[in-house]
Order: structure tokens, then sequence, then C-alpha cells
């Protein structure tokens, strides 16, 4: 037995209690050790998971691009095939080089008519086409007219029903 200064005695363990407590000791060092291993074993898992996941999200983003890159492709091979389709220019052959009479057809005539039609449409619009068919002298008389009154509603009226003449 070994006195303490506080007065208690305490006696020495034995060596059969001197090896259970070392076994104790052991076996909880052991349980720790196993649980660490266990944690670390679960986390590298958990992040070898992630990884995948993360490389598998990256291969579909790729794939997406590809397929958005060949789509354009595509769409940019149609454009140009739609341009190869457009009908390409006749080239007019000169009457007098094959020996006929500088006769113009009737097919001829009307494409004139057309183009003609067309280009005083889009120069003059929709109200040009009608001053188109007025002649000069008319339009100018009916502009004074329409300047000569000093109420703008009235000039409106007198406006319209010239057009609509």
């Amino acid at each position: 037995m070994v006195d303490t200064r506080s007065g208690t005695s305490t006696t020495p363990y034995t060596k059969e209690q001197e090896e259970s407590a070392t076994a104790i000791l052991k076996e909880r060092k052991e349980k720790k050790e196993a649980k660490k291993q266990t944690l670390l074993e679960a986390e590298a898992a958990k992040k070898k998971k992630v990884e995948e996941e993360m490389e598998k999200l990256k291969r579909e983003e790729e794939e997406k691009l590809r397929e958005a890159e060949e789509e354009e492709e595509e769409e940019e091979e149609e454009e140009e095939e739609e341009e190869e389709e457009e009908i390409p220019l006749v080239r007019t052959v000169w009457r007098e080089d094959i020996g006929e009479s500088n006769r113009v057809s009737e097919d001829e005539k009307k494409l004139k008519k057309m183009v003609s039609e067309w280009v005083a449409n889009l120069s003059l619009g929709e109200d040009g086409k009608v001053l188109m068919y007025i002649p000069q002298d008319e339009r100018d008389t009916a502009v004074a007219e329409i300047k000569a009154l000093t109420v703008p509603l009235e000039q409106q009226a007198l406006e319209e029903d010239k057009r609509m003449e």
C-alpha cells in the first residue's frame, strides 16, 4: 500500500489487473482506429462518387456542345444547299444571233410590265401607285387646293377625297 499526500492510500495493481487494464486500453484504441478507418473509407467513397458525377456532367456538356455544333453545321449546309437550289439566271440570247425577228414575245412583255410595276411600287409605295396613274398637272392643282385651305381637318378630308377619286 502506498500513502498519498491527501492521506488516502492506494494499492498498486497486480500483474493480472495491469494486464487486463492494458488489454482494455488496447481494445478501446483499436475500436477508435477502426472507427477512424471506416470514416475515412466512407469519405473517400463519397469523394470518388462526386468526382464520377462531375466527369459524367462534363461528358454530357461536351456532348451537348458537339450536338449544337453539328446542328449549326447542318443548318449552314442546308443554307448553302438552298442557295445552290435558287433559280439560276437565264442567259438571254439575242434574237439577232439566232436569226429571228426583233419582236418581243408576250412572256417577255408581261415580265417587263411586272418588273416596272414592282419597281414603281417599291419607290412610290401604296399611295404612289395611285398617283402614278394621275397626270402631273392634275396632281399639282389638287395639291394647290389642299394647301389653300387653312383648317387641317378640311385639308385632310379634301386630300382623302382626291385619293378616292
